[in-house]
């Protein structure tokens, strides 16, 4: 399916088409990203004993996540009433998620800022659990874009895989500059594993977009749309061109010549392409129409139609 043949219609439209979905934009993106970057620096920085690291991505998730939260929902309450549909709802497991995160990650920390009393047992105990929210909520985004069936392209399970290993890779990245900033260890085998996983996110990001010709006609409309529609700057240029190719050239500069510069605007570029991938999977997540759209008439052709 080509972008030209993509009828896009605005809300308040009466006629046949796809409709953008308009909730979800800057404020929400910045929330996933800011939650995926710092419970994977947390991981990834208990994983390799980096405390500093950790502390930084619990700071990342209670103040920059909760934060964005709390501008997109608009009035604080409206928490409590999100968090009680654990049961059912993704979003208040994810935000239960990131509250004991935030508990146990701190308990966790607490020795290593010099609270001795702590005993080592629920040192250990304690961050084993922010561990296993930490994965948490690297994944639940995902699984709320999953549950979207309303807008088919993100109902997919390649959601909550991709925010899981992008996550590793915001991680990871942190992790390594978190490394060379503090004068600790720069952990070798971190390079390698950031290289691995960029790799693994182009395939991923890839397998979006292949699979999408074998689903409903909304899925591929919202891919020619982000591969060759309105989108496709910032998906192709900034989200996988700069993201993902230019920090990998960039990581294998740093590996070669352990330029700390390198590594730097490596962050930079990685920590873009991560924002603007889901930016991007987000805008033009697409409402399929309530009716199949007619055919165009042989000969006739089809009109271009972008109306917002």
């Amino acid at each position: 399916m080509s972008a030209t043949n993509v009828v896009v219609i605005g809300r308040s439209q009466f006629t046949m088409g796809y409709r953008h979905q308009q909730e979800w934009s800057w404020l929400i993106t910045t929330a996933f990203f800011l939650g995926n970057v710092g419970a994977g620096l947390f991981l990834v920085s208990y994983a390799t004993g980096l405390s500093l690291g950790a502390g930084i991505g619990l700071l990342i998730v209670g103040v920059g996540k909760s934060a964005a939260h709390l501008l997109y929902l608009g009035r604080p309450e409206r928490f409590l009433r999100v968090i009680v549909r654990w049961r059912t709802s993704w979003i208040s497991r994810g935000l239960i998620a990131m509250g004991l995160l935030l508990v146990c990650g701190v308990v966790y920390l607490a020795r290593y800022l010099g609270a001795s009393f702590v005993p080592h047992d629920v040192t250990v105990a304690f961050g084993v659990a922010a561990v296993i929210a930490a994965v948490v909520v690297m994944v639940y985004d995902g699984f709320v874009l999953k549950a979207s069936r309303g807008t088919p392209l993100w109902n997919t399970y390649l959601m909550p895989v991709l925010a899981l290993f992008y996550a590793l890779l915001g991680g990871t990245t942190l992790t390594l500059v978190v490394q060379a900033g503090s004068g600790a260890t720069t952990h070798a085998q971190l390079e390698w594993l950031e290289i691995a996983l960029l790799a693994l996110n182009g395939v991923l990001v890839g397998l979006v977009i292949v699979t999408a010709q074998a689903r409903q006609a909304a899925v591929q409309a919202a891919v020619a749309l982000l591969t060759r529609g309105p989108m496709t700057r910032v998906f192709l240029g900034v989200a996988v061109g700069l993201g993902i190719g230019g920090t990998l050239a960039l990581v294998g500069v740093s590996i070669a010549t352990g330029s700390v510069a390198a590594l730097a605007v490596a962050a930079v570029t990685d920590l873009c392409g991560h924002f603007f991938v889901f930016f991007s999977l987000l805008r033009v997540g697409l409402h399929p129409p309530l009716r199949p759209l007619p055919q165009p008439v042989a000969g006739h052709g089809a009109q271009a139609g972008v109306s917002r």
